[in-house]
């Protein structure tokens, strides 16, 4: 489809268009008035950690991982649940949205409610709750590094005090019960450094923020356990060594004594490492307590934050204007009509002479006749000079006016081509060859006595026939009649012929309103006929049907001399009142009958 058949289409189907537009936008309102307000508080608050000279907390985290673990805390269903309990009412999690302001340390929590004193108090009571958890956290990921270390320090200081009095009392026995409690520590220390390495080993290769801080602890009681152990090891090593006492000279030249004493420093070397260590982790406990600090007070909203009635109207405008729109272009790529006068001339091979519209007023029959200055009246004038061009070129003296559905045959186009052409000068006689639904004669007053019916299958005379029509001078027309259902005069072709020829003596032009092309007796007269004009009603003709009768024609042989368009204008009561008011002007208050019988005694025609 092109962009001109595109818009063309849209065009047809404005209205639809508008009241999709109308009524989506009038929904998206509707919808915002009945659903329930929403409001929105926000809570701001800094996240930190004290910076420490030397690096000596062994447990610290970055500023990154601070804000990620508060940004999991703010919508883990714990907290959710401790602000629920302290709010009365529960908090979904769907209601809290959580955010870092980038490049800043400032996360800024959002609280959605439908009571805005509410949502204000979820917010800040958010916040309290994550700066109480904060404290849980990082105070409680010290506790156990600190009662480890606790623990180490006081069996190095059990040990110092034992290696104290064998230095007083060195003896082979002393020695030996130090050696088994050194190779005990250092037993349990390798149970200890094996499950910490298990447990560490167990921890996925890409833990979460809370689990970064676990890992970091077991990582740094693994490293402080490695240190012992090489310590012990060392002191291991040095009682294994150890000689008897020497019986002679002084204590301090005694290898086993001299062995104590180094051994005795590297216990006191441990228990320094472990009282500077305690130290350090109590320090940093205290540093790192209070790393979280709310900077914006969350107050109760004014305005709520849906629904928007603008946008509401707006989204809702644009959902019907796209679902009306979706429709038209599904429904005329489902249609299979006619639509267009570039696609009637390519699939079939006919010119289009011209477009008309099948209008019959109540109170009158024919618009050329009554009605000379509507657009549709110069219509049907247009196509009678299209049909004189056509005759005069190919001598056509017979023309049929056919429909191509039964569903179109309550046209009036013949009827009308025939006044336009009688108003030119010439004699026409108009024939009504619908015998089943003959409707010549209502348009006209006629009664419907002695019609083409009769001529067919009686001898009836033709004058007798023949009636002229009141107010158009030169106009002759031959009603239907009744058609004998018992008789098959109907289908005498010859006969058909030979009336014709009969008819072509009195008249220059016989104009034929023949039935639907889908009856025998549309092909019977088409082929017995100068020119067969087809009836098409864009957007309503199947392009098969048209197809099926155009066959049809040139199987009896008919000549097809073109397309008619049989359609109703969108604007045509606007039009026809401009068009009075023009005549008003012209003619003054004069009848256009009166209009007409001035023309024909001026022999000039109004047009």
């Amino acid at each position: 489809m092109e962009l001109k058949d595109l818009i063309r289409l849209m065009w047809r189907n404005v209205k639809y268009i508008i009241f999709g537009l109308v009524l989506g936008a009038g929904v998206g309102l509707f919808v915002s008035k009945i659903q329930p307000p929403v409001y929105e508080a926000t809570a701001k608050f800094f996240v930190s950690r004290v910076r420490q000279q030397g690096n000596t907390d062994m447990l610290s985290l970055s500023d990154e991982q601070l804000l990620a673990i508060n940004l999991q805390l703010a919508q883990s269903q714990s907290v959710l649940d401790d602000v629920s309990s302290q709010l009365g009412s529960r908090v979904e999690v769907d209601t809290i949205q959580a955010g870092a302001i980038p490049n800043t340390l400032i996360i800024q929590i959002k609280a959605q409610d439908d009571d805005p004193q509410r949502a204000a108090m979820t917010a800040n009571l958010l916040v309290q709750t994550l700066i109480q958890q904060n404290d849980i956290l990082l105070s409680g990921r010290y506790a156990a590094f600190e009662s480890a270390i606790n623990e180490q320090a006081d069996q190095v200081q059990k040990q110092i005090d034992a290696l104290q009095t064998q230095i007083d009392q060195v003896n082979e026995a002393g020695v030996q019960e130090q050696l088994v409690q050194v190779n005990q520590q250092i037993e349990q220390l390798k149970m200890e450094i094996a499950s910490l390495e298990e447990e560490v080993a167990s921890f996925p290769y890409t833990p979460s923020p809370l689990e970064r801080i676990t890992l970091a602890e077991k990582q740094a009681q693994l490293d402080q356990l490695h240190s012992l152990m090489t310590l012990y090891q060392q002191i291991q090593t040095n009682l294994i060594y150890i000689g008897q006492p020497g019986q002679n000279g002084s204590r301090l030249e005694d290898p086993e004594f001299a062995t104590l004493l180094s051994t005795l420093g590297i216990y006191q070397q441990i228990n320094v490492s472990l009282i500077n260590s305690r130290e350090n982790v109590r320090l940093a406990r205290m540093q790192g307590a209070q790393n979280i600090m709310q900077i914006v007070l969350a107050t109760p909203p004014k305005d709520p934050i849906r629904p928007m009635p603008v946008l509401y109207f707006l989204l809702g405008g644009v959902v019907g204007l796209a679902l009306v729109v979706s429709t038209i272009l599904l429904i005329d790529h489902l249609d299979d009509s006619l639509k267009s006068v570039k696609q009637m001339e390519e699939l079939l091979g006919l010119p289009v002479l011209g477009s008309v519209s099948d209008y019959k007023p109540v109170s009158s029959g024919l618009i050329t006749s009554h009605n000379l200055f509507s657009l549709e009246a110069e219509a049907f004038r247009t196509l009678g000079a299209s049909v004189e061009m056509i005759s005069a070129e190919k001598n056509i003296c017979t023309l049929l006016v056919l429909n191509v559905e039964s569903a179109d045959t309550e046209t009036t186009i013949a009827a009308n081509l025939a006044v336009v052409n009688a108003l030119r000068g010439k004699k026409v006689i108009l024939l009504d060859g619908d015998m089943d639904r003959p409707r010549l004669h209502t348009l006209f007053e006629i009664e419907n006595q002695n019609g083409f019916a009769e001529l067919l299958s009686t001898k009836l005379d033709l004058n007798r026939a023949c009636q002229a029509v009141s107010g158009v001078k030169g106009l002759t027309l031959i009603t239907g009649g009744v058609k004998d259902k018992e008789s098959a005069a109907w289908l005498d072709a010859e006969k058909w012929g030979q009336l014709l020829i009969q008819l072509q003596r009195q008249a220059d032009l016989i104009i034929i309103n023949g039935p639907s092309a889908e009856v025998a007796d549309a092909q019977i007269l088409a082929s017995k006929i100068s020119a067969v004009l087809l009836v098409i009603r864009p957007g309503y003709t199947p392009v098969d049907a048209a197809q099926t009768a155009l066959r049809r024609l040139q199987l009896v042989g008919a000549h097809t001399a073109g397309i008619v368009l049989n359609q109703k204008t969108q604007h045509q009561k606007i039009k026809t009142r401009i068009l009075s008011l023009l005549k008003t002007k012209l003619y003054g208050n004069k009848d256009s009958r009166d209009v007409n019988a001035e023309a024909e005694n001026a022999n000039v025609l109004p047009f």
